[in-house]
């Protein structure tokens, strides 16, 4: 992490492999966050999912097994509208491959808590909801 340009850091996830958390380093942008990874002992920092550009989220919190790293995306709003709701998205935990909706589309989606593989358990906000 550059302590130059880091605006903000947020949650943290441990896994046997390495830790992960989101880190905000643009603060002219509409609220995206990286996703980071490092190995445990701080070494080989990578970026999981780009603050800017291609695969960028608005990352609001991280949960993570050894096998997927889930990211609580919650977009920036002024009125409620379901685009502008909590969804999650899974990606591996060494970014390639791109970030995943995994859950549904309506409604919102929030607390993810990773299990193993890539299983997650989420709070699900949707009327009528479904089981993903």
């Amino acid at each position: 992490m550059d302590k130059n340009t880091t605006l903000g850091v947020g949650q943290t996830a441990i896994t046997d492999d390495g830790v992960f958390w989101i880190e905000d380093a643009d603060g002219t942008d509409t609220g995206q966050a990286a996703v980071r990874r490092a190995d445990l002992d701080g070494t080989n920092a990578v970026t999981v999912t780009p603050e800017a550009g291609d695969g960028s989220l608005h990352a609001y919190s991280v949960t993570a097994s050894d096998d997927a790293v889930t990211v609580t995306t919650l977009p920036p709003a002024t009125t409620w509208a379901n685009d502008t709701l909590p969804k999650l998205f899974q990606v591996s935990p060494d970014g390639k491959g791109g970030a995943q909706r995994m859950s549904c589309n309506r409604g919102d989606q929030v607390f993810g808590a990773a299990d193993e593989g890539n299983r997650v358990l989420w709070l699900d906000g949707t009327t009528a909801g479904r089981t993903s």
